[in-house]
């Protein structure tokens, strides 16, 4: 069934919470614009997502994006989680691409690095990433398969939105009226049930210990494989790391890897694979790379992510740096 809501921000003024309960499914509330800084926090914030939470509004937040490399991508992470850290929401976190004058003006490949390094910060901590664009974004700059991974939030303001991919949200309107809003307010469809699959899956700082820490596309590393969702003798898999295609919850072994590789459980799982990247630094040092993005240079480190990169032995001779800084400026840095 498709929910009705609306977004807003400090341009909304003081809300009657009250009033709109009464003709609304959801709210989107925006936390935010840009990097960590307690000056671009959305002054209105607050109060939103308390009235929300006292009224019992189901709603999710949105900040919006100027960043333009990795770094500033994982200072507006940061500026979301330390504004909706106590509050439980059941709407998914967006990240507002839409910025043409910062963001915009990076290559694909940037912005979808930027993306994911916003999105898997706030993963690690739990919480359900979203991506907002307009539907001109999301053909002509959100190009790559990254933004797959993610539900979509798209904006376009016609009779039909006309988007042949998949999509959870689609904003319809930018000059709706709500009462209990003086102003005009962007109105938005919902066609997932996303406070199911929140609370149920213990995102967003709810809680449910009884289903599974890993989502679908999740790369994972791995000691062991069963052969079947229910099998209990381990097997000894041709590799240890792999991607989640399946999930069948309750299940012994709920994860599926790949097509037929094997199924898995949380206590064969070594940790969730991420990448680095680094598409923005132009020098030939390893270390000064790592250190752009706020990575850990020491030599521990780097024989880490050298033995994680099939590099054995490491001696951090110039040969072997050079391999790991092309695969860091590539994104295809597993840590």
């Amino acid at each position: 069934m498709v929910k009705h809501g609306i977004d807003v921000s400090k341009f909304q003024g003081l809300i009657d919470w009250q009033e709109v309960k009464k003709h609304i499914d959801f709210a989107i509330i925006r936390c935010g614009y840009g990097s960590n800084l307690e000056s671009q926090d959305d002054p209105y914030f607050k109060r939103n997502a308390d009235e929300c939470t006292r009224l019992k509004i189901p709603f999710g937040v949105y900040l919006y994006s100027y960043a333009t490399n990795e770094r500033e991508a994982l200072s507006e992470a940061k500026h979301v989680l330390r504004l909706v850290k106590d509050y439980q929401m059941a709407y998914p976190v967006y990240y507002d691409l839409e910025d043409n004058n910062t963001t915009g003006r990076q290559s694909n490949q940037t912005i979808a690095n930027i993306a994911q390094t916003f999105a898997q910060r706030l993963e690690q901590e739990g919480y359900y990433v979203g991506m907002y664009a307009s539907l001109f974004w999301f053909r002509t700059k959100l190009t790559s398969p990254i933004f797959n991974e993610y539900t979509k939030w798209i904006a376009r303001y016609n009779d039909e939105l006309n988007y042949d991919g998949e999509y959870g949200m689609w904003q319809y309107s930018a000059t709706g009226n709500v009462l209990g809003i003086d102003t005009m307010v962007d109105l938005n469809y919902a066609y997932k049930d996303f406070p199911q699959i929140i609370e149920e899956g213990g995102y967003n700082n709810f809680s449910n210990t009884n289903l599974t820490r890993y989502k679908i596309g999740d790369e994972v590393e791995f000691h062991h494989v069963f052969l079947t969702s229910e099998s209990t003798q381990p097997l000894m898999p041709y590799r240890h790391f792999g991607i989640i295609t399946r999930i069948v919850q309750g299940a012994r072994n709920p994860y599926l890897i790949g097509q037929d590789a094997g199924w898995v459980n949380d206590q064969v799982i070594e940790r969730k694979i991420r990448y680095l990247s680094a598409p923005d630094y132009t020098g030939n040092s390893f270390t000064d790379a790592l250190r752009s993005i706020q990575e850990d240079a020491s030599f521990a480190n780097r024989t880490k992510l050298a033995k994680l990169n099939g590099i054995d032995n490491y001696t951090g001779s110039q040969r072997q740096n050079d391999e790991l800084l092309r695969l860091l400026k590539e994104g295809k840095l597993r840590t």
